[in-house]
């Protein structure tokens, strides 16, 4: 298949009325007929059956047909869906309205839900594959247009060749019928039909493709939120920029370039982050100087860049050094020679602001919490002396529960008061992948709650993705069967518990100090009907290389991920009250993908398998 038309072209002039009846029309005439025909198509995903049915588009039996095609074909799978119909049978005019088709269905839900790519590791998989498509399209484009070169070279020289020996008696040169009809020939078949190589479109399928993919390209906030999560790992675990621009962090890491440096500075700068503004114009300059291709990045603009954090910084001596690099490099650079005089201008009159030594320049946190935050995700704290003792591991079949005895709940204590457990083993390899299989077509933008409204709403300090689940959503019954042994493992009543929410981490990915509970003051899940949420189970479905862990900064506790295990412990002392210690977040995600799955318990339906205390202090 040829693709030849763009979904502007196929729907001009109107999407809704003109592109809706010849779609209908072409699909209606060919229905009959191609029922069976393409039945074999089962290779990617299509429409879901509610979009098909109420699109208005195709015709019952096509309609019908395409219903249980996109339910057969939403499985796991890597293949676009302009290749399944490039390798299928379906005329050329029908398959590209049906891609036309897609692309808007796909492009009104990008409108929809901006910015949401990085904020899941499992969402920016299709980049990569993507890419790869890409990639091969733009090679075969390359080629191609070289071939085109070559052909006019090849043309070029015979001309070449030809007005060489004729010398500067072009009469003589004539006289030669062999010379003459060459002569002839260049222009009939040479210069007359040069337009027909030089105008040659070789870009259609590139651009068709280009076009198909658009939908799932990362959006600004993308972006930005990818160069954000770049400082936070940066300040979180003390990293250098060199470690990160180099690959020197974790396995696998790519180096970044010159410009890739000055990119993130930029962005930096953009935020007036000074300080990330010096590290990474720095850092573009140490890469630059290694460079064998400077030709990408504009040096000048690393400097100008430079001065002005360093000016920001109160370091003015810095920013006239790097303002005279700038000018040595390009004396007509627009705003030098005018930031110079000021900079110059400041530090003869105002020396002791201006003045200010690099090593006390360096911003960082004032909040004891978040530095506290931040020391736990770098490194756990040494047990307390006499705690040793009391962190033990053992079996517990909840008081003989049949089911359970055969198979006891593995269970290790990791702080005491408040308690602070690791269930290990809770979940099997093929429960996590049921799980991470229901949720991923459910992931969005993960919230948090507002104190004030009791709404759920995305917040920067939470980036991840999240989707719930029910046991309505799956047929074969793992959700059921995951709840049951919750309810065995923990004693306590699922039935007013909320549902599983599974979280997937982005870049940086991570979720600032929280409570699980509500406290004095605020709405305490009323729209829920079953209380505060009394305890927590957090499931860790994937190990992650480095980062990620959980802290609890009022109580030095530290727990980092595991496959298959959970932490487990109360929000709420038995007197009711919310406990204030259990005030926890989850790290920054450094390398590696962090799958987790929640479940939060509430009070209702625990009154007598968690008696409340008689006194407000318990």
């Amino acid at each position: 298949m040829v693709w030849d038309a763009t979904c502007m072209d196929t729907f001009a002039p109107s999407y809704s009325t003109i592109a809706a009846h010849q779609v209908g029309a072409v699909a209606q005439q060919a229905e009959d007929r191609k029922m069976q025909k393409y039945k074999h198509l089962d290779s990617c995903y299509f429409f879901t059956p509610v979009a098909i049915e109420t699109s208005g588009v195709f015709g019952p039996k096509t309609t019908e047909f395409l219903k249980e095609l996109g339910l057969r074909l939403r499985q796991v799978s890597g293949d676009p869906l302009h290749t399944l119909l490039r390798d299928s049978q379906l005329p050329s005019n029908v398959a590209m309205q049906l891609l036309c088709w897609e692309q808007l269905r796909w492009t009104v839900k990008s409108l929809a839900v901006k910015g949401e790519v990085f904020t899941a590791l499992v969402h920016m998989e299709g980049l990569v594959s993507g890419e790869r498509q890409l990639v091969e399209s733009l090679n075969l484009y390359i080629n191609q247009e070289r071939k085109k070169l070559d052909e006019l070279d090849r043309f070029v020289d015979s001309v070449k060749n030809s007005l060489e020996k004729s010398g500067d008696n072009p009469s003589q040169y004539l006289h030669h019928p062999v010379n003459v009809f060459q002569l002839l020939n260049r222009y009939y078949n040479g210069w007359m039909k040069l337009g027909d190589i030089v105008y040659k479109d070789n870009a259609k399928d590139l651009m068709a493709n280009l076009s198909l993919q658009q939908y799932q390209f990362p959006s600004p906030e993308d972006y930005k939120g990818a160069t954000v999560a770049i400082r936070r790992l940066q300040e979180t675990y003390n990293l250098t920029t060199a470690s990160i621009a180099r690959g020197q962090v974790g396995t696998n890491g790519l180096n970044l370039t010159s410009r890739d440096c000055y990119l993130i500075g930029r962005e930096a700068y953009l935020e007036e982050h000074w300080d990330h503004t010096r590290q990474w114009m720095l850092e573009a300059l140490s890469q630059f100087n290694e460079e064998m291709d400077q030709g990408q990045l504009d040096v000048n603009l690393v400097y100008d860049h430079l001065a002005f954090a360093e000016y920001k910084l109160s370091n003015v001596k810095k920013a006239i050094y790097y303002t005279k690099m700038l000018l040595q490099n390009d004396p007509a650079f627009p705003r030098a020679r005018t930031n110079l005089d000021y900079f110059t201008h400041i530090l003869e009159n105002e020396p002791e602001k201006y003045d200010m030594p690099q090593s006390n320049v360096t911003k960082r946190s004032q909040d004891p919490e978040h530095e506290r935050y931040e020391q736990l995700c770098r490194q756990a704290d040494p047990t307390p002396k006499g705690m040793h003792q009391k962190l033990i591991c053992y079996y517990d079949d909840r008081s003989r529960n049949p089911r359970l005895i055969l198979s006891p709940v593995k269970v290790e204590v990791l702080h005491v008061d408040p308690d602070l457990f690791m269930i290990r083993d809770l979940l099997t390899e093929g429960e996590m992948n049921r799980l991470k299989e229901l949720a991923s077509p459910k992931l969005a933008r993960a919230t948090a709650r507002n104190a004030a409204t009791g709404q759920f709403e995305p917040v920067e300090y939470r980036i991840s993705k999240s989707g719930w689940l029910g046991p309505s959503d799956d047929p074969l019954g793992y959700i059921t069967h995951i709840d049951q042994h919750i309810e065995d493992v923990t004693g306590l009543e699922m039935d007013t518990a909320e549902q599983l929410q599974v979280v997937n981490y982005g870049i940086g990915g991570h979720y600032e100090p929280h409570y699980d509970f509500a406290r004095k003051g605020e709405d305490a899940f009323s729209s829920l009907g079953a209380g505060n949420r009394i305890a927590t189970l957090l499931i860790y479905m994937s190990d992650v290389e480095l980062g990620g862990a959980t802290v609890f900064p009022l109580i030095g506790a530290r727990v980092a991920p595991s496959k298959g295990d959970a932490a487990y412990w109360l929000n709420l002392k038995r007197s009711g009250e919310g406990d204030l210690r259990t005030r926890h977040a989850a790290c920054p995600v450094l390398v590696g993908s962090k799958w987790v799955c929640n479940k939060w318990i509430h009070e209702r339906g625990q009154e007598f398998r968690l008696p409340c205390g008689l006194s407000s202090d318990e």
